[in-house]
């Protein structure tokens, strides 16, 4: 799979032995990897070069599901075109973050994929979701932290008032001001259909990003196009990065082990430039802790489809399975931490069964 994304990324060439004795097991295994980890076409274009060595039926799928991921890209092309031409009439201004902002860096854009749609409106939430309700008659959800949400024309919207979940971690809350000074810094100006809209600087996302990785992976897993974005991202700013600032951050939220790491898996296996990221410091132990974690979760117990307290249990061990992420992405005490989510959970029920 790393063969086939460097492909795509970088142009590299897959040498034909890695695929040509693949067994039918074994390219079912290729998709189903990719596909949980949203990179299935970015496979595809790795292997079109190789298409006379591949079997027909299995090219032939992967194909098929890339064409799927291309028609639901131009849908939420075309939610953030709404969006922008919706809020520019009522004077709300509009950040786009994440999933479309990313997929710009990619060598074809409407092969990054993403799911929802997250928005930023500085300070002018609450005018935002009234327009989207009154204007689009879309239902708003409150009842999620740091964000509301609707959807519309079946495609999440996420609209943020905070950039991360203030509510379970105390260092979340400090990170959130840093973020906040940089978004209100100013971003990059896009142009989409007829409407401008604002894009985060590189020094935002260089924080943002690191961090909504770190969050995401202490509580769960993140996905091999988590590690794609990141390289791609550094390619591309690198040069518009205060690598000082930003690393002295990092440190100062305990997170520059899980940033060094993931950077150096960057480079090891999807051929990210070294010297694009200065002053990381290796731990060949750690990174592969966390690339075997990353593509086949230690705690990979399925999630009990209902229940509550099914749900509540399997979240409890999960919670505390991943206590070593924990530890090495914050500097907060695992238990009081749990205590501090718990009560978070209770203050917006329905984020207990997300």
């Amino acid at each position: 799979m790393f063969a086939t994304l460097r492909s795509a990324l970088n142009g590299e060439t897959i040498d034909v032995e890695l695929v040509k004795n693949l067994s039918t097991a074994e390219w079912g295994e290729l998709i189903r990897l990719a596909q949980q980890h949203n990179v299935i076409p970015l496979v595809c274009d790795g292997l079109a070069g190789l298409r006379k060595e591949l079997p027909a039926n299995m090219f032939a799928k992967i194909a098929g599901l890339t064409l799927v991921a291309e028609d639901k890209y131009g849908v939420r092309v075309e939610v953030i075109k709404e969006l922008a031409n919706l809020f520019a009439l009522h004077n709300i201004p509009l950040m786009v973050l994440k999933g479309y902002g990313v997929s710009l860096y990619y060598p074809q854009p409407n092969h990054r994929t993403f799911s929802d749609v997250d928005t930023y409106n500085f300070g002018k939430l609450e005018e935002a979701d009234k327009v989207l309700s009154e204007q689009l008659g879309v239902e708003i959800d409150v009842d999620v932290h740091h964000h509301t949400t609707c959807v519309y024309k079946g495609v999440l919207v996420e609209n943020h008032y905070d950039f991360v979940n203030t509510s379970a971690h105390n260092s979340n809350a400090r990170f959130e001001k840093i973020l906040k000074s940089e978004a209100e810094a100013g971003g990059k100006v896009h142009k989409i259909g007829e409407e401008e809209i604002m894009l985060p600087s590189p020094m935002f996302n260089a924080l943002f990003l690191m961090r909504h990785m770190a969050l995401h992976y202490a509580a769960e897993r993140v996905s091999v196009r988590h590690l794609c974005d990141w390289k791609q991202f550094v390619e591309a700013e690198s040069n518009n990065i205060d690598w000082q600032r930003v690393q002295a951050i990092y440190k100062q939220f305990n997170m520059n082990r899980f940033a060094d790491a993931v950077s150096a898996i960057c480079i090891d296996h999807l051929g990210l430039d070294a010297t694009l990221v200065p002053n990381i410091e290796r731990n060949a132990k750690l990174e592969k802790r966390i690339l075997n974690d990353i593509l086949y979760a230690e705690f990979d117990e399925e999630k009990p489809a209902s229940g509550l307290f099914k749900i509540v249990w399997w979240k409890t061990r999960r919670y505390f399975a991943n206590s070593w992420k924990h530890k090495l992405i914050y500097n907060e005490s695992v238990l009081w931490t749990f205590i501090q989510s718990s009560y978070s959970h209770l203050l917006k029920p329905k984020t207990i069964k997300h």
